[in-house]
């Protein structure tokens, strides 16, 4: 199969072989991955009309929070509206640490829904912190590239790491549900701070209207703080009741998500977003090259062996003992010699 033409016609198999090859970080597809840019670039630069408006959003929550039903029902309802609007999915399960496989569990969750304006995709994590696999950003342009209207990362929920799904994504939901005990303790400590939309799931149980009461509190708090550092957001922070048995509240969730997609284009949120997800790129593959190969050989290496057989290495001694700067300076060596040899 050639990937590039059948990616460009819109062949979903194209799709998943060229996610499974950056995935795997295979040269391939990344040569593949540049060909395409480089033709959304030339595209761009004759359209008038800007293009569509895609948006990426992140939904994250504590486990039983009921993402991937939040996902599922979402993805119905923008498939089904009668506007053709497609959907890319990427959900994340995390992978044992000891063998690297994991159950798929959304993959499950999600299979007995299908639709030609829908692509999805379930994926260990592989180690990574903050629940994110480490070719997410490489992923989510490649949906973007394929020209989903919408794309939805679904992350692990295991807890406050999470915060890095806000580098990756234009709108960012964190789902709550009642009865975990402390109601708000997954949504604070930084991550309280990443949502764009609060959706309180599950509300056939009790104490809906507790822990809407202490979001909301807890929303007043940061746009006060908001305010007294000089900033007047906008956007107005919406919580939204939900049960995706019934469907009540997808409705309303799915027009507040497209009512802060158009803000967030109006006030080039969106560009800056861009712009974000490619530094996150290259600062990716820059720790990714490190770690795989400097850090591997580094490893391996004789010299640095020989220092740890001494016994700890001291960071601040001096002299012709083992210390942090030679070590440092053994690694920049290593990295230079496997720069040159790309």
């Amino acid at each position: 199969m050639d990937i590039f033409s059948e990616f460009i016609n819109k062949n979903q198999r194209a799709l998943a072989k060229l996610i499974t090859l950056i995935e795997n970080f295979d040269r391939k597809g990344f040569e593949i991955l540049t060909r395409l840019e480089r033709r959304h670039e030339e595209n761009s630069a004759s359209r008038k009309d800007g293009g569509g408006k895609q948006i990426v959003i992140g939904i994250t929550g504590p486990p039983g929070s009921g993402k991937s039903s939040l996902v599922d029902r979402l993805a119905r309802k923008i498939t089904c509206s009668g506007e053709r609007n497609s959907i890319g999915i990427v959900a994340f399960d995390p992978s044992s640490p000891f063998t690297g496989g994991a159950i798929l569990g959304d993959r499950v969750r999600m299979s007995n829904f299908t639709s030609p304006d829908l692509f999805f995709r379930s994926m260990g994590t592989r180690g990574s912190l903050g629940g994110m696999s480490k070719a997410i950003s490489y992923i989510l342009r490649i949906y973007e590239l394929f020209g989903f209207d919408f794309i939805i990362v679904e992350t692990v929920g295991v807890g406050q790491l999470e915060i890095d799904v806000v580098k990756m994504t234009d709108t960012t939901i964190i789902a709550e549900v009642p009865g975990l005990g402390d109601e708000i303790q997954a949504i604070k400590a930084g991550i309280f701070e990443i949502g764009d939309i609060f959706v309180i799931n599950k509300t056939d149980r009790p104490g809906v209207d507790k822990i809407y009461c202490e979001i909301a509190y807890m929303l007043g708090l940061r746009r006060d703080k908001l305010l007294q550092d000089g900033i007047n957001d906008p956007w107005q922070v919406p919580i939204v009741k939900t049960n995706c048995v019934s469907g009540e509240g997808i409705d309303e969730l799915l027009a507040k998500i497209i009512e802060h997609r158009d803000l967030s284009y109006g006030d080039g949120r969106i560009a800056r977003n861009r712009k974000l997800r490619l530094r996150e790129q290259y600062l990716s593959f820059a720790r990714d090259f490190i770690e795989d190969n400097v850090m591997a050989a580094l490893a391996r290496d004789a010299e640095f062996k020989t220092l740890i057989e001494k016994g700890s290495i001291d960071i601040f001694s001096e002299g012709d003992g083992p210390n942090f700067k030679k070590v440092m300076l053994k690694m920049s060596k290593l990295l230079t010699e496997k720069i040159n040899s790309l």
